[in-house]
């Protein structure tokens, strides 16, 4: 958490969406970047209300949405989708950090000298500054909304948070 801004991909964002925390990384880092491609995905079904809380955290100025930048060839030689490649590409033009939860994206920006941060990550960061109350339940309607959290992370991180239920 060094560094002021943070780019984010539309998986986090929507996970955050579905969990009401649109605010939280602007709490954590200050500026929160979305790159056009990420806003896209994020409202490919422009019906939904995690769509309608993203262009509204947009429109109020939670999240600041950013043209494309030119991906370098190292970035487009991940063959990652449009929105992991634009939010890579931003995070390395900006020297941000990024939020980032698809394994082969994490992996890529780790490569290219990024610090990756996931969703459960930032929940704990959330948790330790005092936004968050607890984890446990936040990471449990993620699964109940279709997010996968290994159950090897799960206890890592209610352990880092100090809600281990042995």
């Amino acid at each position: 958490m060094s560094k002021s801004l943070l780019v984010v991909d539309s998986g986090p964002l929507i996970a955050l969406a579905k969990l009401g925390l649109l605010g939280l990384p602007g709490q954590l880092f200050g500026q929160v970047l979305v790159p056009e491609a990420v806003f896209n995905e994020c409202l490919a079904q422009s019906q939904c209300e995690d769509a309608a809380a993203i262009r509204q955290a947009v429109a109020s100025g939670v999240l600041c949405r950013i043209p494309a930048d030119v991906p370098s060839e190292e970035v487009r030689a991940t063959k990652l989708d449009p929105g992991e490649t634009a939010a890579i590409a931003s995070a390395l033009a900006r020297d941000a950090e990024i939020l980032i939860d698809e394994r082969q994206g994490r992996r890529s920006a780790q490569a290219l000298g990024l610090q990756v941060i996931g969703v459960c990550g930032l929940l704990l960061l959330g948790k330790r500054a005092g936004h968050v109350q607890r984890l446990a339940p936040l990471m449990e309607r993620l699964c109940a909304v279709g997010y996968y959290i290994s159950p090897s992370l799960r206890s890592g991180m209610l352990a880092a948070a100090g809600e281990c239920t042995d």
